[in-house]
């Protein structure tokens, strides 16, 4: 029978045995080599998958994996060797087989000193070449660095990718050292780099959740902070044009109808009823902007769908404008989010009240990914949309839009110079 030995390469030592029939099989000595490193490998990768259903820190995992390799390839000691941003390898808490007081633990390798060219070549290459069970190079880089009492040693890569974290390191075995026990640590580093990559991103992944959260926070500090202060505005604008501008205008009204009598019969009349009638108007005009801006009607008194429809109402019976309306609200909506959907309807019904011209206006809502989206058509006379901003009387959409942003969603106005406009925005059901 002819023997046919095949190089060791990644994986543990084989040799197959040909039979007169040509059929290749393992010799016995052979295959139980295989199963053992075979079942090595399953063990490494166990117990680094292992850490990701446990709930322990990386330094206990590191202590724990580097007795697991040092109980896979026969060493009375084991370490993971971590490289710094600084190209400095420092030793991973927890190693396997080293006492507190050993140097170890305070060692520091610089790539840039006189043991770059072991350090790159026999461990970031892969150049680390068995001599009698040992690395002689990497044992005298040992020494060198005074980390007396190494009798042998081997060393691999520890990568994640074409990222170099750093080295699986594995001293002092009592039968020394083989091509499988590389192999072996050649899979516990290239599934600890993956473990280690898990870890990093699932840590930025927690750190991008927080900040997110704390933006979310920020977003709501600051809608609240300015709807707070549109209210108190607003109030203060009520408040002034009811004790003000509203008293003085009743007080003109009233010495208007004294004039009016003492003017009675003459020519005059005429021009007083006149002016009385306009007066009126301005009062109701006045009026009807003190309920508009009264905070005290944002405060929904009745549930949101009776709110919008009555507003609706009022469109079709203050202007004539022909309504129409479907909506499909969700059954719980925070305080919050009604106010928005209130204010943005309202301005936006204002708006085709005051500027359309229309005969017809549909408003719709439906929950739309996760939020409400809302939409306002009429069929007026319609504008250039990139000019609306600069038009007097449409800064309630500049302030629609804010409002809708502010709360994390989106506005968008389609219109045209006779062809009517249609305003949509969508806020989240919750902040």
């Amino acid at each position: 029978m002819e023997i046919v030995a095949l190089p060791a390469g990644d994986g543990p030592d084989r040799a197959l045995v040909r039979s007169d029939g040509g059929h290749r099989k393992p010799s016995t000595r052979t295959a139980q080599r295989l199963e053992r490193a075979q079942q090595a490998a399953f063990a490494a990768l166990g117990a680094v998958s292992s850490y990701l259903d446990a709930d322990e820190e990386l330094p206990a995992f590191f202590g724990r994996l580097s007795e697991t390799v040092a109980g896979l390839v026969g060493a009375r000691r084991a370490a993971f060797w971590r490289l710094g941003a600084r190209d400095v390898l420092s030793l991973q808490p927890k190693a396997f087989g080293f006492p507190p007081a050993s140097p170890i633990h305070q060692l520091r390798i610089e790539l840039g000193s006189t043991q770059q060219s072991v350090i790159e070549g026999v461990i970031f290459r892969d150049e680390l070449n068995l001599q009698q069970g040992t690395s002689p190079q990497l044992d005298a880089l040992w020494r060198e660095v005074g980390l007396l009492g190494i009798k042998n040693s081997i060393a691999v890569s520890w990568r994640a990718g074409d990222r170099r974290i750093g080295a699986v390191v594995a001293y002092d075995s009592r039968r020394g050292f083989t091509s499988n026990d590389l192999w072996v640590m050649r899979l516990v580093a290239m599934a600890t780099g993956l473990v280690w990559q898990y870890k990093e991103a699932e840590d930025e992944l927690g750190t991008t959740a927080v900040r997110l959260e704390e933006a979310v926070a920020a977003r709501r500090r600051l809608m609240n902070n300015i709807a707070s202060g549109g209210d108190e505005a607003r109030r203060r604008f009520a408040s002034s044009l009811h004790d003000d501008s509203l008293q003085l205008l009743t007080a003109a009204e009233l010495q208007l109808e004294r004039m009016r009598a003492e003017a009675n019969g003459s020519h005059q009349a005429v021009q007083f009823d006149q002016l009385k009638g306009t007066l009126h108007k301005v009062e109701d005009s006045l009026r009807r902007l003190l309920t508009n801006m009264s905070t005290e009607t944002l405060e929904l008194n009745v549930d949101l769908h009776q709110a919008i429809s009555e507003r609706l109402e009022s469109v079709r019976v203050q202007s004539g404008i022909e309504t129409q309306i479907d909506l499909r609200l969700p059954q719980e909506i925070p305080p919050a989010i009604q106010q928005i959907l209130v204010k943005n309807v309202a301005e936006a019904l204002t708006n085709v009240e005051k500027h359309a011209h229309a005969t017809r206006v549909l408003l719709a809502a439906e929950p739309v990914d996760g939020g409400i989206k809302v939409e306002i058509i009429d069929d007026g006379t319609g504008f250039v949309v990139a000019e609306s901003v600069h038009m007097p009387g449409h800064l309630g959409l500049l302030a629609m839009k804010e409002r809708a942003q502010l709360a994390g969603g989106w506005f968008r106005i389609e219109s045209e110079p006779g062809s009517g406009a249609k305003v949509e925005f969508w806020v989240p059901q919750s902040l």
